[in-house]
């Protein structure tokens, strides 16, 4: 998984434990923002067709050209 799926699936995860707390009616001002972290990544890991989501969302996104395509990287000699 790249970065920018990494970091697309931890913010959809982040609204999801977000849209939780509200439904709640848990203030999310009284909230630490690690706990929000937190239950992202476990939210992460119950669900992994977070990860799935995100890809196809960072493939629709790079080609409506809304987001760049990853740079490909040239090999570095070593001398």
């Amino acid at each position: 998984m790249n970065g920018a799926v990494n970091t697309l699936a931890r913010y959809y995860a982040r609204q999801a434990v977000k849209r939780e707390l509200y439904e709640q009616g848990i203030k999310l001002a009284d909230v630490e923002s690690r706990e929000i972290s937190q239950a992202a990544n476990d939210y992460i890991d119950s669900r992994p067709e977070i990860i799935a989501f995100a890809e196809e969302r960072y493939r629709s996104l790079v080609a409506s050209g809304q987001l760049r395509p990853p740079r490909r990287r040239k090999a570095v000699q070593h001398f």
